[in-house]
């Protein structure tokens, strides 16, 4: 009988793709938890654009030449993280989809 012998690394190999594979599973109540969260982040944001629209409609003329480079710089900073939002939430939504969608089968051609 031969001997076989097992590394440290060989069992670090085998534990990290262990924990990797717990990892990747996620509860759906821990989806729906983030889903909610992310919905909540952008219901706030939504009501910072609103009061930023009407800061920056109420700035004074004599103010509007040095706060305009700032103010626009915020409104593309806060349009971003708005659009940003939106990818992770479809980001999030589509890998749901995909970890509890059912795999079929294909049949073979009759």
């Amino acid at each position: 009988m031969e001997k076989v012998i097992v590394t440290e690394e060989q069992v670090k190999e085998v534990l990290n793709n262990i924990l990797a594979e717990q990892m990747k599973r996620v509860s759906r109540q821990d989806f729906n938890r983030t889903q909610f969260k992310i919905e909540e982040l952008q219901n706030s944001l939504n009501e910072t654009l609103k009061e930023f629209g009407k800061l920056k409609s109420s700035v004074p003329q004599g103010l509007q030449t040095p706060t305009r480079s700032r103010i626009q710089s915020i409104g593309d900073q806060l349009y971003g993280v708005q659009t940003d939002l939106n990818k992770l939430k479809v980001g999030i939504f589509n890998y749901k989809k995909k970890m509890y969608s059912r795999q079929v089968p294909k049949d073979s051609e009759v």
